[in-house]
């Protein structure tokens, strides 16, 4: 074989692997496209989502601790023999005269303090 011949046989050569390559990097920039369409279409509208729910849920906890806290309080201090209160018990009714012994207690103890 010619120089001639040998030398168009590594051009041909080396323009596959040229074209190989080519298609190769179009594939990864198309991938790469869509990745970044990703992050900035969809994973923005969901962080957002996520944080509006994180205000909504500090919100909601804002406005119920502090009533939260009273009644536990207020469960705790009438159950000095350490009785466990739960929220399904619900077989138990405060009467009218129970409520307002509350209150008064309440007063008693506020007057104290």
């Amino acid at each position: 074989m010619t120089s001639k011949g040998i030398l168009l046989e590594m051009m041909n050569s080396n323009s596959s692997r040229i074209n190989d390559l080519e298609r190769k990097f179009e594939k990864i920039n198309e991938k790469l496209d869509l990745i970044i369409e990703i992050l900035n279409k969809d994973l923005k509208q969901n962080c957002k989502k996520m944080g509006e729910h994180i205000d909504f849920v500090e919100n909601v906890y804002d406005n119920v601790k502090n009533p939260l806290g009273f009644l536990c309080n207020k469960i705790n201090y009438f159950s000095k023999d350490n009785q466990n209160f739960t929220l399904h018990n619900s077989d138990y009714k405060l009467t009218e005269e129970e409520i307002t012994d509350c209150f008064l207690l309440e007063g008693d103890i506020n007057e104290k303090t």
